[in-house]
């Protein structure tokens, strides 16, 4: 019998360098404090102190926060075709509710007046809205054919504004659920809108370098819009006639959208940033709005009051007047004419100064908190950066990482400066920043960890010394090399270090001190260079000093003797260019990652090709031996990174919480920690556990969730029904809803096999699920088993059920009715089932008794349920009416009121 090996997981054990990510928005909590989501936590920075203050921790990829205040959080995560909504109260534990409803990712959502009701957009063109409190779908909404990009609510909840990429803004009705108005003035994609002045004037931002603005009148359902009917062009008969019998329903559709909402154009804004509008947002006192753009401009605008609008149209009056009068003009504008000046409404700020302050969050994972000060008597503005969290991480992508010789940190290199960092707190120990230091390709630990080396790519190929007690370079050498520098690599007698570049050269350096004035300083030197026949982009070194491989742009990796430079064998196999290189601790083996999605394993005795494996989606970044293993690393551009076994080719893990394409890795001596650096801001630290891992069940796994993605890619069609245009189910189908069809299934089958074996042996035990539900009767039992399934995922459940078991259903939710029997829950499922059924029930002999039965016996049900209710009601106000007489207090006291008193008592507390 064979010696088996076992293989340990390695878990996240932290998350340092992201500030925030970009597309997890920015939500102000108080003056001072603000909230991020950053990848898959939320972070809460006090920009004060520009230190973070507290944070949540998921287990999940990307969060989107909603909105936040003092006492709850409102988390999103939008991953796929999932919503996961989280409501956290500081002092509570977090409520946890999954959406799912759409085939792929979320771009925007928004809360209902009420906070009842949440509207989701998707990449996939589908508006869907969901029932909080039900924790359900209400329904589809497919008008649009690009990207929802906006979302907001209206009239109180009544009506839904959506944005698309497909320039068209639309209005829709969400009792009828239907579009009743389609804006269609923008030619270019839509990006952002936003709702001022009551809802009656809309802001557009478009990828045009004007900000459209229109005015929206909104009619009540008694108000009469007569005269606005009465605007329309009828005239003409030649223009109203009835041409193909079409021009009573032209005018019917008129008079349905006057019926709602009427949207005339006023104007638009020009504004200074470049590229498309990202956001559109304004002040609490709708004041001062501000859009920002693409590039790194905001623009400001301010919104005039109503007096202050008069004052203006009056002013340009009289202008206007004293230009004709000086032109001798005895014609003069009217009144009318100058009020249809956009500028009298909104006009762009320009310089700044006010009161106001704000977060920005920018692209390169940096935190601002700017003081604006506006003056609006002169209409110019002030503003000053405050603080930032500049210093705690990189700007920009991480391109390289080295570990220290005795583990205590690690480093990494970006575009404008290297940072050390603690590896055991995840805190910056020093930033390495210089002038001349531009675009770090590859970074290094010198022997003994005192001094940190790097390469750049800018400067054609420099190398930098720094001394980390002082931060200071010691030593620079220009254009070490005249291409970039692609990797550094210590000698194996740690004597040195090797560099390999673009300029098809690989040059091996030496340590050496030079005498500076009193103490002699570090410093390097060149001794030999290797000729290449192509540009390098990664080499290894092996542990006996005695080969050196590097890895070519011409798909080919050769190995060289280090003594001679003498050429020993080519690895040639890989369609794209060779990546990234590594050989193993005992010299035995060599692993070469390509462009071509490949990872090989190569035999370094005789150059063999031992497999050659599809490792990754996308090109293949990094690869890396476990110290003293067989075992390998392996990162690409798919954002995963995966762990092999060189010796039986097969994979053992798979880590997957980065979100974008993994740059660089690194490892400690031992291998129990595995750092990770990313494209998504992000440098994870993974830790070595003690969890044992089967790989026949994990591959097991693996092959449920590619079986379970198949399922969910079926679509489900109702039989007789056609499909409608604007609104369908809310839900999507997944594998939470497959499970739970199955459940209901399960349930009818075990009634049914009871009821044949009670009728053979009435004393027979029964099933151990129906004496685990504890149900009394078999009818209330099928009924248990579907209250159990999640509201969100229950109509998906009951439209995936055969229509051989309806009839089942149908009579266990009779029986359960007609004796008041979660009565809600079953007239629920009994009115879906007959919808989706109806065909078939119509034209059914064997369920007219059923279908009689529940004709009389639910609305019995319901009015006896409403009872109860308005009895409960009418009890708790009784009650409610007690306390207060006897308390001589309101029972439930105005918060407004509380706070205002304690404000109060602090400013009198201070001015004592």
């Amino acid at each position: 019998m064979g010696v088996t090996k076992d293989y340990l997981r390695y878990n996240l054990s932290g998350t340092c360098n992201i500030i925030a990510s970009t597309n997890g928005v920015l939500v102000a909590i108080t003056d001072s404090i603000c909230a991020v989501a950053a990848c898959e936590n939320v972070y809460f920075y006090n920009l004060r102190t520009c230190e973070k203050k507290i944070y949540f921790q998921f287990g999940l990829k990307t969060w989107m926060i909603s909105k936040c205040d003092l006492n709850m959080i409102h988390l999103f995560y939008s991953f796929f075709y999932f919503i996961h909504y989280i409501l956290i109260g500081f002092s509570d534990k977090c409520e946890f509710i999954t959406f799912s409803g759409h085939k792929t990712g979320v771009n925007c959502l928004a809360f209902s007046p009420d906070e009842l009701v949440l509207a989701s957009g998707g990449k996939d063109s589908r508006i869907v809205l969901w029932d909080i409190v039900n924790e359900c779908g209400l329904c589809r909404l497919n008008g649009h054919k690009g990207c929802i990009t906006n979302l907001q609510f209206t009239q109180n909840g009544h009506f839904l504004i959506s944005s698309s990429k497909d320039t068209f803004i639309k209005f829709w009705n969400l009792h009828t659920e239907n579009c009743f108005y389609t804006l269609t003035d923008s030619r270019s994609e839509v990006y952002t809108f936003a709702l001022l002045k009551n809802d009656t004037l809309l802001l557009v931002g478009t990828a045009e370098l004007e900000i459209r603005i229109f005015q929206l009148r909104w009619f009540a359902e008694c108000e009469t819009y007569d005269e606005d009917l009465n605007s329309i062009d009828r005239n003409t008969e030649e223009s109203w006639s009835d041409v193909d019998g079409q021009a009573n329903v032209i005018f019917y559709i008129v008079c349905h959208t006057l019926r709602y909402v009427r949207c005339k154009k006023l104007g638009h804004l020009f504004r200074q940033a470049k590229g498309r509008a990202v956001q559109i947002a304004f002040s609490a006192d709708e004041r001062i709005f501000t859009c920002l753009g693409a590039s790194n401009v905001v623009d400001i605008y301010r919104i005039y009051s109503d007096d202050e609008r008069r004052k203006r149209i009056s002013k340009k009056l009289r202008r206007a007047k004293k230009r004709a009068c000086e032109r001798g003009e005895t014609d003069t504008l009217a009144e009318n004419d100058v009020a249809k000046d956009i500028t009298t409404i909104i006009s762009r700020i320009g310089d700044y100064r006010s009161n106001s302050k704000f977060f920005a969050l920018q692209a390169n994972n940096a935190l601002n908190f700017v003081v604006a000060t506006a003056n609006f008597k002169s209409n110019k503005i002030e503003h000053s950066i405050l603080s930032n969290l500049d210093k705690l991480g990189h700007r920009y992508d991480i391109r390289c990482l080295a570990m220290a010789e005795n583990d205590f940190g690690f480093a990494s290199g970006s575009s404008e400066c290297a940072i050390v960092w603690n590896r055991y707190s995840l805190k910056i120990i020093n930033m390495l920043e210089d002038d001349a230091m531009k675009e770090v390709t590859a970074i290094l630990f010198v022997t003994g960890d005192k001094h940190l080396i790097t390469g750049t790519a800018v400067s054609s190929g420099s190398l930098f010394l720094f001394d980390l007690a002082t931060n200071e370079a010691l030593d620079f050498r220009k254009k070490a090399h005249s291409g970039v520098i692609w990797q550094l690599s210590p000698t194996p007698d740690k004597k040195g270090f090797i560099s390999c570049s673009a300029d098809k050269k690989l040059i091996y350096w030496s340590y050496e001190l030079v005498k500076d004035m009193f103490k002699n300083v570090l410093s390097f030197q060149s001794r030999r260079i290797l000729e290449l026949p192509d540009e390098a982009l990664c080499l290894a070194a092996s542990t006996d000093s005695r080969l050196i491989s590097v890895g070519l742009l011409d798909n080919t990796a050769r190995i060289y003797f280090v003594d001679t430079f003498k050429f020993f064998i080519s690895l040639y196999g890989h369609s794209l260019p060779v990546t990234t290189i590594h050989i193993s601790s005992d010299c035995k083996l060599v692993i070469t990652g390509g462009a071509d999605k490949t990872v090989k394993i190569w035999g370094l005795d005789f150059g063999d090709c031992h497999k050659s494996l599809f490792a990754h989606n996308d090109i293949v970044t990094c690869v890396q031996f476990v110290p003293n293993e067989h075992l390998f690393w392996s990162a690409g551009k798919d954002g995963l990174l995966k762990q092999w076994d060189a010796d039986k080719f097969e994979q053992i893990q798979v880590l997957s919480l980065h979100s974008a394409e993994i740059r660089a890795i690194t490892q400690t001596n031992s291998g129990r920690y595995l750092i990770s650096a990313s494209h998504d801001k992000s440098v994870r630290m993974w830790e070595l556990s003690e969890e044992i891992l089967n790989l026949q069940e994990e591959q097991e796994i693996e092959r449920e969730k590619e079986y379970e993605k198949r399922l969910i890619e079926v679509e489900d069609i109702v039989p007789g029904e056609e499909r409608i245009v604007e609104a369908d189910l809310a839900a999507q189908k997944s594998i939470h809803s497959i499970a739970s069809a199955e459940k209901i299934i399960n349930a009818v089958e075990i009634v049914r096999k009871e009821m044949a074996a009670k009728g053979d042996n009435p004393y027979e035990q029964h099933n151990s699920l129906v004496q685990y539900m504890n149900s009394s009767s078999f009818d209330f039992f099928i009924l248990d088993i579907i209250q159990k399934i999640p509201s969100s995922h229950l109509e998906k459940s009951l439209l995936m059920v055969p229509y051989k078991f309806v009839p089942d259903i149908l009579h266990a939710l009779g029986t359960c009715i007609s004796k008041y029997y979660r009565v809600e829950l079953a007239s629920r499922v009994l009115m879906f089932l007959i919808k989706i059924h109806h065909n078939f029930i119509i034209n059914s002999s064997e369920l007219l008794p059923t279908i009689d039965v529940l004709r009389k016996s639910v609305p019995l049900a319901l009015e006896h349920l409403k009872d109860v209710c308005g009895y409960n009601f009418a009890a708790l106000r009784l009650f409610k009416k007690q306390i207060e007489a006897r308390t001589e207090t309101n029972f439930f006291a105005d918060v407004s009121e509380i706070s205002t008193k304690e404000n109060r008592k602090i400013k009198k507390k201070t001015a004592v």
